[in-house]
Parts: structure tokens; sequence; C-alpha cells
């Protein structure tokens, strides 16, 4: 594994900054510098993937995505299919100050199948009180309304470990909490199969404290192998509906197909929330390819869909499928992610 120091970290990606950008922003790092961040690189020959794992200095110190299981440059056939989508990220994650267009806060300078769960007990925490974001730990409630991009004083983050082989990683998380009465022992597993351009992303997530565990998870798939979102298409098993209207200039809703038209432009966002998925588990089955270039990437889960969200800027598209967890004490909840690459031949 690639252990650099944050320290030597930052000033090589301030070197590059100079390179990449002239006029530096204080505060910022270019988005190369996340390169310098400890890592692990699997393989399996015809699918390669970075892996970066939660430790101190890790990558991501935020306080929306889980921290295990960031997954960077995922190539196939020379595409990366999750490159990062912005100039600069924000190097504390405690700044939530204002910075310009195309800089990402520590919250959100994520790539790739990123899982983000929502919030446990932050309505019955009241003001001070604890409570719980899975994948991260137990956070102090210091507003009236939970701010998904907010950075929450983190009180307990538990016990971590990680492991790695040449094309797969583990990452485990335990969390005691008898203060809130949460607590969960979480294990993910990041897998590239064997002789298949395929990735498996396996979860195991067990309530061990004394108070159910009610929330959701998505994963963001960021993914970019289209500069705009030009010549995309997203196929499902079922006939596309958005609650929010497109723009009908750049995207068409036609049956089972979302096609986008034309490239997205610099500062608009496509977004909504999508329809037409039912409760079978077969709806969790989606392709998407750019027609031009032929690569593409199909995902599914054995777990049914809850909520489908949809967004995509300048250069980045995701479709965030949600899955629903319910979990009294003792019991667990298992789900796995398959995502399956292609490209031209």
């Amino acid at each position: 594994m690639k252990r650099t120091a944050f320290a030597a970290a930052l000033l090589l990606g301030a070197g590059m900054a100079a390179i990449a950008q002239p006029a530096s922003v204080p505060g910022t790092l270019p988005a190369t510098a996340l390169e310098d961040f400890a890592h692990v690189d699997i393989s399996n020959g015809l699918l390669s993937a970075r892996v970066y794992p939660p430790e101190k200095n890790e990558l991501n110190r935020g306080a929306r995505f889980d921290h295990a299981g960031v997954v960077f440059h995922i190539t196939y056939k020379g595409q990366d299919f999750s490159n990062y989508w912005f100039d600069r990220f924000v190097i504390d994650p405690l700044d939530n100050g204002q910075y310009p267009p195309r800089t990402e806060r520590a919250c959100c300078n994520m790539s790739g199948p990123v899982e983000e769960f929502a919030p446990v007990g932050f309505d019955e925490a009241g003001m001070g009180g604890r409570f719980l974001k899975p994948g991260i730990g137990i956070f102090k409630r210091n507003s009236d309304q939970y701010e998904q991009f907010s950075t929450w004083p983190v009180l307990n983050e538990g016990s971590r470990t990680f492991k790695s082989t040449k094309t797969g990683a583990r990452f485990t998380q335990d969390l005691k909490d008898p203060e809130s009465g949460y607590g969960y022992r979480y294990s993910k597993s990041v897998q590239l199969v064997a002789g298949k351009p395929q990735m498996t992303i396996s979860h195991v997530l067990t309530n061990t404290g004394s108070k159910p565990i009610v929330t959701t998870v998505f994963c963001h798939n960021f993914l970019t192998i289209s500069t705009a979102s030009e010549h995309l298409e997203i196929t499902a098993p079922f006939a596309w509906g958005s609650v929010e209207p497109l723009q009908p200039e750049l995207v068409k809703l036609d049956g089972n197909t979302i096609r986008y038209l034309a490239p997205i432009p610099p500062g608009v966002t496509t977004q909504s929330l999508m329809t037409g998925f039912g409760d079978k588990v077969s709806d969790y089955d989606f392709t998407i390819t750019n027609t031009k270039t032929g690569f593409g990437q199909r995902i599914r889960a054995d777990t049914a869909v809850a909520k489908i969200n949809m967004w995509s800027v300048t250069p980045t598209f995701s479709l965030e499928p949600y899955i629903a967890i319910s979990l009294k004490p003792g019991e667990t909840k298992r789900w796995t992610y398959t995502y399956d690459f292609f490209g031209p031949k």
C-alpha cells in the first residue's frame, strides 16, 4: 500500500497546483492531489481500480459519504469510468467557505460508486444530542435541521480494519455507542471478478446496539465516460418517468431509455427523482452507454429499489438508486452491487 503522509501530499499537491493552475486557491488542492492519499491498486488483468482505505488523514474525511470503499479510476480498455470530475477540492473537512466553481468541499470530493446512508435518530437526538450516520459514526446535532452537505462534529467513529489482495479489498467497522444506544458491525468488500470485466461490492450490516437502525443507502455512481453526458443512454427494465421536469433540449425520456440529446452546458444541472420502478429485485438493473464510444456499464443489485435520483453536471453522470434498511437489534442486512463494464470490440 502506498502510505504517503498527509503533509507530503499537501506539498506535492501544491506543486501540482502550480503546474496545472497557476492561480492557486488558498485552502484547496488540485484534484490530481487525490493521487497522493494512501491507496491500494487492484486488478484482475482486465479491470483495474484504486481503493482508498479509511485511516488517519484519509481521503474521505467528510460527514456525508460512507468512509469505506472509496473507489477511483475503475479502468477498462483504457477508459477511466471514475475519474475526478472537479478541478480542486477543499482540504479542511470543517471548512464550509465559498470557493470558485468546480471546487468540491471535503464532503463531496469523491468519484465512482461511493455510498451515503441517511441519518438515524437526528430528530430524537435534540439539540446537542447524538445521532448516527452508518458508514461514518456518531455525530453531535448542532442545528435545527439536518443538512446533507454540512460537516457535523464527530463523536465516535468506532474501530476499523482494512485488508486487501491483488483483486479486492475488505473494510470492517465496529461501532458501540452506549450513550445513544446505537451500535453496528459493518463489512464491505470490493472484488474484481476473475476473468471478467466485472466488479462486485458486497455489504453486511448487523445491528449490535439496543435501538433499531432505520435508514436508506444510495450509491452515487459518479460516472465519467462522457465529458458532458452527451451521447449517454440509460436503460432500465421499466418505463422511466420523472418527478421534476428535465430540460427537453438536453434529456428525453423514451420508454425504458433516457437519452441525452446534447452536451450539458457548464454550470447547468440535470436532476430529478425518477419513477416507473416497482418492488421487484429485477428492477434494479440499469445500463448506461456512451453510444458514440461504445463504453458503458451495467449496474445490478440483489435487493429492490426504494427510490432513484438522477443527477448530472459537466463532466459526470450519476444514477443514484436507493435501498431501504430496517434492522431491529440483532438483525442483519446483506446486499451486493454488481458492475459489468464494456467497451468497443
